[in-house]
């Protein structure tokens, strides 16, 4: 039985890699695939700064205490445990929300472009073909250049 299932399996997943290989990736398409990641980049590229400048700014904070704090990841038991004040949970709960805010930023134009501007099975069809195919991976890097 087992053994059935994943001839299935493989049988599936090749049927649906052999069919993104058949979709035509145009120039166009990759150049809209480029302006989706420089976008994505442009936005998470700015978070760490951004954490940067709210941790200088906020009276009694550090680097390195703020490093602390996110390692809880929120958990009440840990933030005890490290004597976390209740206004480094606020402002803890308050970078989080931004970092949120950006990562989902981020997605949501992943998928904007995805959906609009290049169409779902192009966008698979592109994001494994520049990790598997070098001819693609050369033109879109050649085209990516232009957005950096």
């Amino acid at each position: 039985m087992m053994k059935k299932l994943m001839y299935f399996l493989v049988f599936v997943f090749g049927i649906g890699f052999a069919n993104a290989q058949d979709v035509e990736i145009t120039d166009d398409d990759l150049k809209a695939y480029a302006i989706a990641n420089a976008g994505v980049k442009s936005i998470t590229s700015s978070i760490s700064p951004m954490v940067n400048d709210l941790i200088s700014k906020q009276e009694g904070m550090t680097g390195q205490r703020f490093k602390e704090l996110q390692a809880t990841k929120g958990d009440a038991d840990k933030l005890a445990g490290i004597e976390a004040q209740e206004w480094e949970i606020k402002f803890l709960n308050t970078v989080n929300e931004e970092i949120e805010e950006r990562t989902n930023a981020a997605k949501d134009l992943i998928n904007l472009m995805a959906k609009y501007a290049i169409g779902s099975s192009k966008y698979k069809a592109i994001r494994s073909g520049v990790k598997s195919d070098a001819d693609l991976k050369a033109r879109y890097d050649a085209i990516a250049a232009k957005f950096e």
